[in-house]
């Protein structure tokens, strides 16, 4: 299993949020979540970096990923997040938009409300990853990281092709339009969500 890697920058790619980093003339490509993307999105291409990295293959897709951290505590924090059952690594990923120190507060906390606001997380979600961690996070809450509670601008803002498509589906589904376009507008002003599938989805998951 790949759990380190320490080598050379050699590209970005900011719309799937991964690195490719040279490891001894060997290419790897790491996603990662936002809220460790932040600490890497000015980074000089060819400068030296080191990455924890949790190593996955998801079920349906048989090709292996690796999941990139600053450090092995947040990677601790993904794995005892994924184990929330419908969390899984894939979903996780976007979802983990805010720093491990914000969001284990949240869960000690019981503080649904903010843990909705992670993208692809509804209400029964939220409530199921509160009643599966809380009282089992509070070294993770009380971490010295950046602390990040909010998300940055470019991230809160889906295109508006996908609110469009979004709006039009849902009145395809029976609702109107002044309502779809409320309901869309809400969720997407909260979540940084990539597909209108998932719009849709994180609206549902609202009501």
């Amino acid at each position: 299993m790949i759990s380190h890697l320490h080598g050379i920058l050699r590209k970005k790619n900011e719309e799937e949020m991964s690195l490719e980093v040279e490891v001894n003339g060997v290419w790897y490509e790491v996603f990662l979540p936002m809220f460790v993307w932040r600490a890497f999105e000015n980074a000089e291409l060819d400068a030296e970096i080191e990455l924890d990295t949790f190593y996955y293959v998801a079920e349906r897709q048989p090709i292996p990923k690796l999941i990139g951290f600053k450090r092995p505590v947040e990677r601790e924090f993904f794995a005892r997040f994924i184990e929330v059952p419908d969390v899984g690594a894939t979903r996780a990923l976007k979802a983990l938009v805010f720093s491990v120190s914000a969001i284990a507060c949240w869960i000690e906390e019981g503080d649904v409300a903010s843990l909705r606001r992670l993208p692809g997380i509804g209400a029964r979600t939220a409530e199921t990853i509160v009643a599966r961690l809380r009282g089992k996070v509070t070294p993770f809450a009380l971490l010295r990281d950046e602390g990040f509670a909010e998300m940055p601008e470019a991230a809160a803002l889906t295109s508006e092709q996908v609110r469009r498509d979004a709006v039009a589906g849902m009145v395809g589904l029976g609702f109107s339009q002044r309502e779809a376009s409320t309901l869309v507008e809400e969720i997407t002003r909260e979540q940084a969500l990539a597909s209108v599938e998932e719009v849709i989805r994180a609206v549902f998951e609202r009501m």
